[in-house]
């Protein structure tokens, strides 16, 4: 009885692992980024790491960044939508502006590079064909903090200091 439960376990196993192995054999389906996309906005995301030896010399500059982390967070919740057309324009729509801003994109796979008047040097992204990402560097983010900011604040130089590592995430749903 023994030897028979062996057997099986070594059967059962045999079949399992080709299985796997002809599902890693199928090819990926290629992204697509035409199309419509509307933002998640329980999904957009703002992190912020600080200095340690700089946060303890300004614990004011963290309050201040801890009380305006949803402004922040609310700028990069921006466009609403975007639609991506053939042969690589997008149409980026915001809530508080009228028209579509109208700009490019390069896809390589799943990843692209959006370009238009607010990012003229380009915004990044990654798609799976369901989700979108936008990925807001330091220095954007760095851009809204000092828009943020008023005389009575800290200067952008002690942030600059404070803030080791500062990105935002934007996540979009495909509508159509």
């Amino acid at each position: 009885m023994k030897k028979i439960k062996q057997k099986l376990v070594a059967v059962i196993s045999v079949l399992v692992l080709a299985i796997s192995l002809t599902g890693c054999m199928k090819e990926f389906e290629p992204i697509v980024l035409t199309g419509t996309w509307e933002l998640d906005t329980s999904a957009v995301m703002v992190r912020i790491v600080y200095n340690p030896s700089v946060a303890a010399e300004h614990p004011q500059t963290i309050q201040f960044l801890n009380s305006n982390i949803n402004k922040i967070r609310r700028e990069i919740m921006k466009p609403a939508r975007i639609v991506f057309k053939l042969p690589n324009v997008t149409e980026s729509f915001y809530n508080d502006v009228p028209l579509p801003v109208i700009g490019t994109f390069t896809q390589d796979n799943a990843y692209f590079t959006m370009k238009n008047p607010l990012f003229p040097s380009g915004i990044v992204g990654a798609s799976d064909n369901l989700r979108m990402e936008l990925y807001y560097d330091r220095e954007y983010l760095m851009y809204i903090l000092n828009n943020l900011l008023t005389a009575d604040d800290d200067p952008l130089s002690v942030f600059d200091r404070l803030i080791s590592d500062y990105h935002g995430v934007g996540l979009y749903k495909k509508i159509n």
